[in-house]
């Protein structure tokens, strides 16, 4: 039998999105755009109504409109070309920066810090980059595997890890269920390794397959603890080989015979889905991973690798990744490690690390990155705890005061950094699932916009000169104009279809 409906319950019936229809956007005309701000220190002119030293900020709403009106720049967003689909923006939950939060903060502390970090009405980071046992950040040099000759790895195991780390991830995950999480080794075990130690070194040819196997147990430890790692990278830093601190050196042919002869396989073997990712290391030397993926698929091999990934330790502008692109456009990129410290971040009362900071995540991103992942979470007020705390100049998102080195008395005096609002700005609005979509930009105003997946856009806009700027935000044939304040960034984010 037909069931008649009147048109009050038919129009309700839509709204509500039964039968698979939602509602739709409506269209540009009055869309109304949030605006947010992040002013650089100290010494920059305010917006109207704006002290200077404002952090991600919201102000007043822009409303767009046909009328027209001047302005010093236009940024014409084109939602209808994209380009890389966004896994997201996040950090990595080091040794360092997890005993800091489950140690030195009380619950209730601890619980506003990961809701600021992770959760919706914080900034919403959803990518988390793991090492895969100890790094330079740690309070020891650790593997998973620490038993000399125990090549069919019985005594593998993530107990080090229990304690802490593995909570803070949960606790992560618990506020942002959608985040990925990727891992990255600093070293095989030592016993696998031609050096016999953690600290530089190579891989011994007889363990790659007993390497792959590790991989596979990491995989499957930590898929046991609910927490599904989205990608593995084969080796932080693969042409850096320090005594320091636990690292290993690999070269292009080392990366492709283990990717294409043994970890691909080995993950393919177990059903295991994650990502492998080549390189992992510094733009200028995007010749490593390009070698890596031809080699995988002159072999006929390409399936087993996801992609590459970049950090931004030399003097790279994040370019050497579209040059990757265009040379494997079958294949991803993501940024998985920026640093900040003295050398990228001074403190000597210019906008010097603000400007650096907010160029390179929209350089980085309109550059292919599927990702922007930046180190540290949490560190303490002497960039710490660190194997290289005696000259150590990197900062955590967040800093956390830390006075004895002890798993009580939290202290709960946390202070948050450049890098929290600045990500921010990114994390808060651009989704993972999210497309980037074209827009004109330059140096005098640099910009990058994404499309979500519920069709909200997002424009990320920076003015790195001395005076304020009119900005207008063309969208279709609508538009809005806002005042941008010297060395500030804004992100605006609105709904609708472009009319």
């Amino acid at each position: 039998m037909i069931k008649r409906i009147g048109l009050a319950a038919l129009i309700a019936a839509l709204l509500a999105g039964i039968g698979g229809i939602a509602p739709q956007p409506v269209s540009a005309a009055g869309e109304t755009a949030e605006v947010w701000i992040s002013t650089s220190d100290p010494n920059t002119e305010p917006a109207v109504g704006l002290s200077t030293g404002a952090r991600l900020t919201r102000i007043g709403d822009k409303s767009f409109s046909s009328a027209t009106g001047s302005s010093d720049y236009t940024i014409t967003v084109n939602e209808g070309t994209t380009y890389q689909q966004m896994d997201g923006f996040g950090v990595s939950l080091t040794d360092s920066s997890a005993w800091l939060l489950n140690y030195k903060l009380n619950a209730a502390k601890r619980a506003e810090v990961m809701e600021k970090l992770f959760g919706n009405t914080g900034i919403g980071l959803s990518v988390l980059r793991q090492p895969m046992g100890s790094s330079d950040f740690t309070w020891s040099a650790y593997t998973y595997d620490d038993t000399a000759g125990d090549t069919s790895l019985g005594q593998f195991t993530i107990s080090r890890d229990l304690p802490y780390i593995v909570p803070m991830v949960k606790a992560a995950i618990a506020k942002n269920p959608g985040i990925k999480v990727f891992a990255s080794p600093w070293s095989a075990p030592a016993w696998m390794k031609y050096s016999g130690t953690l600290n530089g070194g190579k891989l011994k040819a007889e363990y790659y397959q007993t390497y792959a196997d590790y991989f596979k147990k990491y995989i499957q430890a930590y898929q046991a603890q609910g927490i599904p790692i989205y990608a593995v990278t084969v080796q932080n830093e693969p042409m850096y080989e320090t005594g320091a601190y636990p690292s290993m050196g690999m070269n292009e042919q080392d990366e492709t015979g283990f990717i294409g002869d043994y970890l691909g396989p080995t993950l393919q073997n177990a059903g295991i889905n994650t990502k492998i990712i080549a390189f992992d290391h510094n733009y200028l030397n995007w010749s490593f991973p390009n070698t890596v993926v031809q080699n995988l698929k002159n072999s006929g091999k390409a399936s087993y690798i996801a992609g590459s990934a970049f950090h931004h330790y030399d003097s790279g502008d994040g370019s050497q990744m579209t040059s990757m692109h265009n040379a494997h456009p079958d294949k991803d990129i993501w940024f998985t490690e920026g640093g900040f410290g003295t050398w990228n971040d001074p403190q000597n009362g210019t906008s010097q690390g603000f400007d650096n900071m907010i160029t390179e995540f929209i350089n980085i991103t309109r550059n292919w990155s599927k990702s922007v992942i930046l180190w540290n979470a949490a560190l303490d007020q002497k960039d710490g705890p660190a194997l290289l705390s005696a000259y150590n100049t990197n900062r955590g998102m967040v800093t956390i005061q830390n006075s004895d080195n002890s798993n009580s008395n939290p202290e709960n005096n946390v202070t948050y950094t450049k890098q929290y609002y600045l990500l921010g700005h990114f994390s808060k609005f651009v989704v993972p699932g999210a497309y980037r979509i074209q827009t004109n930009t330059s140096n005098d105003l640099k910009n990058v916009a994404f499309k979500n997946p519920d069709g909200s856009k997002v424009v990320v806009a920076y003015n790195p000169q001395t005076s304020a700027k009119n900005v207008k935000i063309q969208w279709g044939s609508q538009s809005f104009i806002v005042n941008v304040p010297a060395k500030s960034v804004m992100t605006y984010k609105w709904y609708g279809n472009p009319s």
